[in-house]
């Protein structure tokens, strides 16, 4: 584990079903700290458990990204603010998203760098969230979409975003 929080804000960037948390799971088992990963699942999951708690009747996970993506962005901005970077584990298809981690990195002083999963096969993405639980599976139409915003996202499109880097998966 590495003594020390790394100075980068790094973006896994793909479609549900591409390998992004895998890769993020691969980074934290070499060094990454896990306690510096920004994950939307990982929110909506503790906001489902949250709901369980407190009494209260548990929704469907896609129900939670709202809240979830609120308090991906002030996790986000409050490593930064301390100097740390974050591991930030979503899809970032929308330009937006992308661009809030590329600002906080430029505010902060921190490098941004992209992790681009590759454009897969329709059939490919179908099948791999038909191996989710139920309650994790994307819906079939929201899967198309990312699909489609996906295959117009290229490396070089990055990097005139603002990252300073794009690896590609």
């Amino acid at each position: 584990m590495p003594d020390r929080a790394p100075a980068e804000i790094l973006v896994l960037v793909g479609t549900s079903g591409s390998g992004k948390t895998t890769m993020r799971h691969c980074l934290v088992a070499v060094g990454w700290p896990a306690d510096l990963v920004v994950s939307l699942d990982d929110l909506r999951r503790r906001a489902r458990d949250l709901d369980l708690a407190r009494g209260r009747r548990p929704r469907a996970l896609q129900d939670y990204s709202a809240l979830a993506a609120r308090q991906a962005a002030r996790r986000g901005d409050a490593f930064a603010a301390f100097g740390a970077g974050y591991l930030a584990d979503a899809t970032h298809l929308r330009r937006r998203d992308r661009r809030l981690h590329v600002r906080t990195a430029t505010d902060t002083g921190l490098r941004a760098r992209a992790l681009l999963a590759p454009v897969l096969p329709f059939a490919v993405l179908l099948e791999r969230n038909a191996r989710r639980p139920p309650d994790q599976a994307v819906p079939v139409d929201v899967l198309a979409r990312q699909a489609h915003r996906r295959s117009l996202i290229t490396a070089g499109s990055l990097v005139e975003e603002g990252f300073s880097a794009v690896h590609l998966l």
